[in-house]
């Protein structure tokens, strides 16, 4: 730092210059004009400073009834997101169960299915067994989450072929039912109602690579 810098800083600072006021032949009474100099021009500095900082902050304060311009302009409120998306449905009816299934992360999602298996284990024997009925899609209204419900059951039913004694045994008995192959989104819950005393299982389908069929 040069010589008339550090004077410069030592002015500032209200402190004496003794090396230039001797090169300039000053005497020790100007020191407290200088002082007073300085002292007023820290004082200038630190008041505008402040002044600043109360007009930056005066102008980010928004007034408790203003709302901010981008909603004024007619952006619509995002609706109150929930912590969990299944508060957002209903309760069974009565004679109903509710069954929740939480897919993982897939792959390639818009190639998954997921098959929906409603049923009950039942004694069977040899003959080909199920329930028939029909899953409904419905859709939770203000929402727009869908969800699925299995209304009626019939059966079950069953091809008649005589079985011999030791064929019995318990299985499960799915209702075979249109609707039940859904698109798979591991982001929400797939949620479906059923009757009482049916149970729900559910499997995966993946799709093969698309094949083209020549002319003919």
């Amino acid at each position: 730092m040069t010589t008339r810098s550090s004077c410069l800083f030592s002015a500032m600072n209200v402190q004496p210059c003794p090396t230039v006021f001797q090169r300039l032949g000053y005497n020790s009474f100007l020191l407290p004009s200088l002082r007073s100099v300085g002292a007023a021009l820290i004082l200038g500095c630190a008041s505008l400073s402040a002044n600043a900082q109360q007009d930056n902050t005066s102008a980010n304060t928004t007034a408790p009834n203003e709302q901010p311009s981008s909603t004024q302009e007619g952006s619509a409120a995002p609706t109150q997101a929930l912590s969990d998306p299944l508060e957002a449905f209903p309760e069974a009816e009565k004679g109903f169960t509710r069954h929740v299934i939480q897919l993982p992360i897939g792959n390639f999602e818009n190639d998954l299915r997921i098959e929906l298996l409603p049923g009950k284990v039942e004694e069977v024997d040899c003959n080909a067994t199920h329930y028939a009925g029909e899953i409904v899609e419905k859709t939770l209204d203000g929402w727009g989450y869908n969800y699925y419900l299995l209304p009626e059951v019939k059966g079950p039913v069953s091809t008649m072929m005589a079985c011999p004694d030791d064929s019995k045994r318990r299985q499960f008995v799915p209702v075979s039912s249109p609707g039940s192959l859904l698109h798979y989104n591991s982001r929400l819950p797939v949620v479906v109602y059923l009757p009482d005393g049916f149970e729900l299982r559910w499997r995966t389908w993946v799709a093969t690579p698309v094949i083209s069929a020549p002319p003919y």
